[in-house]
């Protein structure tokens, strides 16, 4: 895609709607919705009771939520119904993670704030966000019951994202390329108006690319002292959250005491879960994650608390998460934040 033609599809009006309250959660009766689909006959037919409605997403088996999906798209006749709905959805919806993310001075630190808290808008996604020198990755992982449905939950998720950054930085905000771990849909237009960049389909994963460029935008609303307040907040939603199983409070638990001794294996962890390696790893995989991701997060997660605290040092900090020496400690740091330790204990001052 050439920059005119970029410039060609951000300046297309994006679809305007009016979200209904009592269906803002569910998104594809929020795009059913909006196309003028009788909600209440379309629940009726699936078999949904329309109490649990606006939790439908989190709760449906994989066959009735594939169904929801399948009638929603066929009754409003829009294929690109996610990614109309994503945009529908106004700003403030997902309460205070919205308003963390974009009290951040930059869109990148915006960006890593909204994956560092995306659980306590969706709990069973993995949403993951690393900076290098040269770019900015971000991953997103659905779990394994999501499969008859991943492109448009997919769809959902990231136009949601893009939604939401373009509307605090800008329309001249767009990511350096997009790919998809599902074959080209077709929609492709309604992709390429939304994302805005080159999209790669059938590839091995799902993740966005920003440049460094794009990453350093300010955030106009950005306000240092308001942050600070949110994210206290924001932490303490998440830490009321219940565990995103019982596996994996014991992983974390049991990765925690054997940080002590230097870094955990997953040979260490199972013996001390009394499974096997392979029964650790396929039981993880099925929760759409592994023993990496979880040692990487759980780490990233002691390291900002432990920085908080000026009465360790940074060689401590290292030492306390099992890095043989504080410069392994200080690159793995900036790889998960993309901030070194000493700039993140500043910031946070």
């Amino acid at each position: 895609m050439t920059e005119s033609d970029k410039a060609a599809v951000l300046s297309r009006p994006a679809p305007e709607f009016e979200v209904p309250l009592n269906t803002a959660v569910c998104p594809p009766l929020v795009g059913a919705a909006l196309a003028g689909v009788d909600v209440e006959a379309l629940l009726a037919d699936v078999g949904i009771d329309r109490r649990a409605a606006d939790d439908a997403d989190l709760t449906l088996a994989p066959a009735l939520r594939a169904a929801l999906w399948r009638e929603s798209l066929q009754r409003s006749r829009d294929p690109a119904l996610a990614l109309h709905a994503a945009e529908a959805i106004p700003f403030g919806q997902f309460d205070v993670v919205d308003y963390v993310a974009s009290e951040a001075p930059t869109l990148g630190e915006g960006i890593a704030a909204l994956a560092r808290y995306f659980r306590i808008v969706r709990a069973d996604f993995r949403l993951r966000f690393e900076e290098e020198d040269d770019e900015g990755r971000l991953w997103l992982e659905l779990p394994p019951s999501f499969g008859l449905v991943v492109s448009y939950a997919t769809e959902f998720t990231l136009g949601c994202i893009l939604t939401r950054f373009r509307w605090v930085v800008g329309e001249h905000f767009a990511p350096t390329e997009a790919s998809f771990c599902y074959s080209a849909p077709g929609h492709l237009a309604e992709y390429e108006r939304v994302f805005a960049c080159p999209l790669r389909f059938d590839a091995d994963e799902t993740m966005v690319r920003f440049s460094r460029a794009v990453l350093a935008l300010p955030q106009p609303r950005a306000d240092a002292r308001l942050r600070l307040v949110l994210e206290r907040a924001a932490a303490a939603v998440l830490a009321r959250l219940p565990p995103a199983s019982e596996l994996t409070q014991q992983l974390r638990q049991a990765l925690s005491e054997e940080l002590r001794g230097g870094v955990p294996t997953c040979e260490q962890v199972a013996r001390r879960l009394a499974i096997g390696v392979r029964t650790l790893n396929r039981r993880l995989q099925s929760e759409g994650t592994s023993f990496q991701q979880q040692l990487a997060e759980l780490r990233c997660e002691l390291a900002r608390g432990y920085l908080a605290d000026r009465r360790l040092s940074i060689s401590e900090v290292a030492y306390l998460l099992g890095f043989s020496e504080p410069s392994a400690f200080h690159r793995a740091f900036k790889r998960w934040t993309g901030h070194s330790p000493q700039s993140w204990r500043t910031r946070a001052a």
